[in-house]
């Protein structure tokens, strides 16, 4: 995701809506997509599914009792300590 393009509220919202999928997904433990829209990120499970026309962003699932991982587009991840 190219962050050069974004606004400081766009890149807010981007903060949020990954924060609250890692927390999703470490208190459900069960995948959380976000989704962007334009300007609007979803924050949805698996089973919720995909806003129509709207692109991935990452997906979060539960790693062990303290972790969740952060998969992105291009195989990047990153793991959070919850």
């Amino acid at each position: 995701m190219k962050f050069a393009n974004l606004t400081d509220a766009q890149c807010r919202a981007y903060n949020d809506a990954v924060r609250h999928a890692a927390e999703r997904a470490y208190r459900e433990d069960r995948c959380i997509w976000v989704y962007r829209l334009g300007e609007t990120f979803y924050v949805r499970a698996t089973a919720e599914g995909k806003p129509e026309y709207s692109e991935n962003v990452c997906i979060a699932q539960r790693w062990d009792d303290k972790t969740v991982q952060l998969r992105f587009n291009g195989a990047h991840s990153e793991w959070v300590k919850i």
